[in-house]
């Protein structure tokens, strides 16, 4: 665990590095904190990403690393902390897991070494400072601790040790599945040799082997069958056809670091990106041929691992290599990994067994003690003195990230430099989640829509109400003189679900975005949206209910306490989601207005709150009919004595929800930031048109607005 904490330091003394990935999951974590503090425990789908269109993240990704990071950001950490502490926990645990596992063959120095060796080789610790790849990170924990517990069942036989092996096996899908895949061979042979040839007991250890397996597919089944069955719908399911993996693989003398002290890509001086580190590579060799000359005096149990772990470094070194291309090609799973380097996870569990090795060298106690300090200094020290570590930043900032970065705001700009770099360097990993039917659109979405080649056709709505609105719902009382659309500023995914006056209603695809819709007859509805499960993720949780159901009386029968301690991990997952609920809470109960704009816009409802040193303006517009150019949207607060206080002036959805985008019978959802006003003042809004600045005409409860200002209504602070 000292040698995790050690490669933690720089992460936790240090502003929060410049990674590849780490943008990703800081704003993934902000949007489950939002999500979860409306009540939506497992939201699949995170509403405001995607420039707000939604993006069914957690639909394919795997959600724990996120759990983990918001716990911390729940107790206070923030969520630059909560990234920092998953990250953490990854190391620290990592190392652990790895010494209880290696430590059931091999005597205390080796396992030692193994636990530094795991927790510092190169590839773990770019994923943390390069990567930034948290939810791998925090993966790193599960295959030695799978191989521990399963030793433990294969060497007892105990009914407990398979329901703590179910249950980390689940864990370590719904941590990270493409790790979890890459490692399933490796963990399952090791697991089968340790079993020993078919016999009597051996037979025994399969079953409580497949036993285990199956429990833990059952468990995790609510993520992983809707993951692979709905990949049909976005663009991910694609990835591993057009996966160039053949260009990535690099000869053997290209996967090796010219550097004692690491160096890490850009820099890292050869062609892989992710090479093995010089001291990796020596103390595996080394520690390799300690167990050559030292095999006949080791306990077989020794000779399995070690042996084991050197038959997987070759087979998997081999697949980073151009002679295995025709693998790459021919098995149809491995495309999906995307990049060869990802095996460097394997192979930094393999070699850090090897490495462990090297105490064979001495048999006295105390030198081996030296041993393991010197080479362990060495690990840590060539890990991290190479590494060149710049703050993170937001796109277009020179100062280093902050906490008040992680916002709404924030989001859009994320969102934003993701979609610039598609646009200028392509990549069908960015927006993979983006929805088929909208992926004609994929690098514009959020840019003005071209001119329409036929007038765009009238809705005749008469009022909306908005009766409450959350991260994934929403309550309305719609008004139609005719029949016609009702349309979301959403993606349409199969998993929305709305109602009509209390039924079923079948939402669609709409537009060229296919955005959510539902058709309504004219007259007055109660209309309610919600996210909900498909029939593949209905068929998973019930999967997972039979999968806990079992385990939970197989832990029973074996007079296990294990589910003692996950009930508690539930019940303060619910008081902490109850206790952010409350103090920050996503729910609007939005105020009405009846006000039109022009002949294509109405604003329907708004809702103002202070958000830090910002009042956070919400409006709500309806498209009576899609615009034929690009407004922009002012909001205005003003004093008693009609001084402008504050203004924010921009497009809708933080400058990349164009109007030209809108169809008619969309409501759109349009949050706007003002410097917090000193005083009580009233609010105004309204369109105009550019480069000629000049307001739209506004009618506003029937009466005409001379100056084309919609009274929106009055404000002052709590």
């Amino acid at each position: 665990m000292l040698a995790g904490l050690a490669v933690a330091l720089p992460l936790l003394a240090l502003p929060l590095p410049a990674t590849h990935d780490g943008l990703h999951h800081l704003f993934r974590l902000f949007q489950l904190d939002e999500t979860l503090r409306g009540w939506h425990l497992y939201p699949r789908l995170f509403p405001d990403m995607g420039f707000g269109y939604g993006y069914p993240v957690l639909n394919y990704y795997s959600p724990l690393s996120y759990y983990v990071a918001w716990v911390a950001t729940a107790f206070g950490s923030g969520y630059i902390g909560g990234i920092r502490v998953a990250h953490t926990v990854g190391l620290l645990l990592g190392g652990l897991t790895m010494y209880a596992w290696v430590r059931q063959s091999l005597p205390r120095p080796a396992a030692l070494l193994a636990a530094v060796a795991y927790s510092a080789f190169p590839y773990r610790v770019a994923d943390v400072y390069v990567r930034g790849a948290l939810a791998e990170s925090l993966a790193f924990v599960f295959p030695p601790l799978i191989l521990w517990l399963g030793t433990l069942l294969v060497r007892r036989r105990q009914a407990r040790w398979a329901t703590a092996l179910a249950l980390t096996a689940a864990g370590f899908i719904l941590t990270h599945n493409l790790t979890a895949f890459m490692f399933a061979p490796v963990i399952a042979g090791f697991l089968l040799l340790e079993a020993g040839w078919p016999s009597a007991t051996a037979r025994r250890a399969y079953l409580g082997l497949t036993v285990a397996a199956l429990l833990g597919l059952a468990l995790s089944a609510f993520f992983w069958l809707p993951a692979l069955r709905e990949t049909q719908y976005v663009l991910a399911g694609k990835v591993g056809e057009q996966a160039d993996v053949a260009s990535q693989l690099q000869p053997l003398r290209e996967w090796f670091s010219p550097f004692v002290l690491h160096r890490y890509f850009p820099e890292q001086g050869v062609g892989a990106q992710h090479p093995f580190g010089l001291v990796q590579a020596a103390l595996a060799l080394t520690g390799l041929a300690a167990i050559v000359l030292r095999r006949r005096s080791l306990p077989a149990d020794a000779r399995r691992l070690l042996w084991f772990a050197f038959t997987v470094t070759v087979a998997t070194t081999l697949l980073l290599l151009p002679l295995s291309s025709a693998a790459w090609e021919s098995l149809p799973l491995l495309p999906y990994l995307q990049f060869p380097w990802r095996l460097q996870a394997v192979l930094t569990l393999s070699t850090a067994v090897l490495a462990a090795a090297n105490v064979l060298w001495l048999t006295a106690e105390r030198p081996r003690e030296l041993l393991v300090a010197l080479a362990s200094s060495a690990v840590v020290v060539a890990g991290l003195a190479g590494l060149a570590l710049e703050p993170a930043r937001m796109p277009g900032h020179e100062e280093p990230l902050r906490e008040a970065d992680v916002s709404q705001q924030g989001l859009v700009e994320y969102d934003f430099q993701t979609a610039l770099w598609l646009r200028e360097h392509g990549g069908e990993w960015l927006l993979e989640y983006l929805p088929r039917w909208a992926l004609a659109h994929r690098s514009d979405f959020f840019l003005p829509a071209p001119a329409a080649e036929q007038p765009p056709a009238q809705l005749a709505v008469e009022r909306v109400t908005v009766h409450s609105h959350r991260p994934l719902a929403e309550d309305l009382t719609v008004i139609l003189g005719s029949p016609g659309p009702l349309v979301w500023h959403r993606f349409y995914f199969p998993g929305w679900r709305v109602t009509v006056d209390g039924r079923a209603a079948e939402a669609r695809p709409e537009g060229p975005l296919g955005l959510l819709a539902v058709d309504l007859p004219a007259g007055e509805h109660r209309v309610q949206l919600r996210y909900g499960l498909t029939s593949a993720a209905t068929v998973g949780a019930l999967l997972s209910l039979l999968g806990l159901a079992v385990t939970v009386g197989l832990a029973a029968v074996a007079r296990s306490r294990l589910p003692w301690p996950l009930l508690g991990v539930a019940a303060l997952g619910l008081a902490l989601v109850a206790g952010r609920a409350h103090a920050y809470p996503t729910t609007q109960n939005p105020s009405a207005i009846d006000a039109t704009l022009g002949e294509s816009l109405r604003l329907v409802a708004y809702q103002a709150e202070q958000q830090g040193a910002q009042l956070e303006v919400t409006l709500y517009w309806l498209a009576l009919q899609s615009p034929d150019q690009d407004y922009r949207v002012f909001v205005h607060a003003v004093g008693d004595d009609g001084e402008m206080l504050a203004q924010h002036d921009g497009q809708p959805g933080l400058e990349f929800s164009p109007t030209t985008r809108w169809v008619a019978g969309e409501l759109m959802v349009d949050r706007h930031y003002l410097a917090l006003p000193p005083g009580p003042v009233t609010l105004y809004a309204g369109m105009y048109t550019l480069p000629e600045v000049t307001n739209l005409p506004v009618r506003q409860d029937g009466h005409e607005v001379p100056d084309g200002r919609v009274l929106v209504g009055r404000w002052s602070a709590p």
